[in-house]
């Protein structure tokens, strides 16, 4: 039999995420979110072994009818990065297929599979009747159905039943409030509770806030604000001090280094500081834009912060909200919630033998 996997996704602008609830626990995968156009075969070029990393520096190509892409770790290396940011991203398109194929070869490995998907998707998506309701429709419009793809040489066939969708901030709260069969391990108190949850992105900034099973509209909402802000302002700094030009997911790489160093007229040359004054300008606008909404966040019982820029500003977040918390593997947290949510909702469908 096709076995059946219940899944949650996390289609962010800087990483796609895909999580599992298996015997073991939840099994998370991630891909840089990049998209280029290119190939990783360079022929007989090479130094001759002289410095070789085999792990983790080359792209991963994904085919399918006809078209090849490369995605992932180094794209920039290879091809030109497809820098897409707008919300038709995350409906359809070449760059989101893609990394939806890239993520679940990584997740579900080779062979055949079938699949149920709870999506995330941005609080400003979600907030939009008319434009998640068009959303959802577009994803079910390809989604749906069997996809047979490769993935680094790789044959892949999944066939994807069900896909649903809820804002991303939920999958966090779920993966703090649920165990791995989707069942409330927290106290009764704590689902009646408010709770806040702040997740800070690559391109978006959601507040989402709930209590007793119903979302509080007064501290729900999003905004185009998340680490793409620390990446263009450091890309920008980096321009006027030393003359090199960065592409965003260079420059969001630079972020994330212990001893970020770029090369300026032949010298390895620290930017930490600049690092560090992009990251300040980032945490001051995020939390004048959480303050604006939220005030101190004391009229929460409890307070969650999650997503990639929460553990990049976690100092700040934390010296202006000591009661909050940044959620462990706070990158996946979304995924992971979500697929823990999923084993609530969905039934493996009877599949044919193979």
């Amino acid at each position: 039999m096709t076995r059946h996997h219940i899944l949650g996704l996390d289609p962010g602008f800087g990483g796609f995420k895909l999580a599992e609830v298996t015997p073991e626990g939840v099994r998370t995968a991630y891909l840089p979110a990049v998209v280029g156009i290119g190939d990783t075969d360079i022929g007989l070029l090479s130094l001759g072994g002289l410095g070789r990393r085999r792990n983790g520096h080359t792209p991963h190509a994904v085919s399918w009818n006809g078209a090849r892409y490369l995605v992932g770790p180094h794209v920039a290396r290879y091809a030109r990065p497809l820098q897409r940011l707008d919300f038709q991203r995350l409906a359809d398109g070449p760059e989101l297929r893609a990394l939806t194929y890239g993520v679940l070869a990584q997740g579900l490995g080779p062979g055949e599979h079938g699949a149920s998907l709870i999506i995330g998707l941005p609080v400003e998506v979600m907030a939009d009747r008319e434009l998640a309701t068009a959303t959802l429709k577009d994803l079910r419009k390809w989604l749906v159905g069997r996809h047979d793809f490769v993935v680094d040489d790789v044959r892949c066939q999944v066939t994807v039943h069900q896909v649903r969708a809820l804002a991303q901030p939920v999958g966090a709260f779920f993966a703090w409030g649920l165990d791995d069969a989707g069942r409330w391990r927290r106290s009764p108190d704590d689902l009646k509770a408010p709770v806040g949850v702040c997740d800070i992105g690559f391109n978006t900034l959601d507040l989402f806030a709930v209590e007793g099973g119903q979302v509080i509209a007064r501290y729900t909402g999003g905004e185009t604000l998340g680490m793409r802000r620390a990446a263009e302002t450091l890309a920008d700094l980096a321009r006027r001090a030393y003359g090199v030009t960065l592409a965003l997911p260079q420059a969001d790489a630079l972020l994330r280094e212990k001893s970020p160093k770029v090369y300026v007229a032949g010298q390895a040359t620290s930017v930490r500081p600049l690092v560090q004054q992009a990251l300040d300008a980032t945490a001051a606008s995020a939390l004048a834009y959480i303050e604006r909404h939220w005030g101190d966040g004391r009229q929460f019982a409890h307070l969650l912060f999650t997503g990639g820029g929460s553990q990049a500003l976690r100092k700040s977040l934390l010296r202006a909200y000591p009661h909050g918390v940044i959620l462990p593997d706070p990158l996946t947290a979304n995924a992971a919630g979500l697929a823990r949510y999923a084993r609530r909702v969905f039934k493996a469908p009877a599949l044919a033998s193979t």
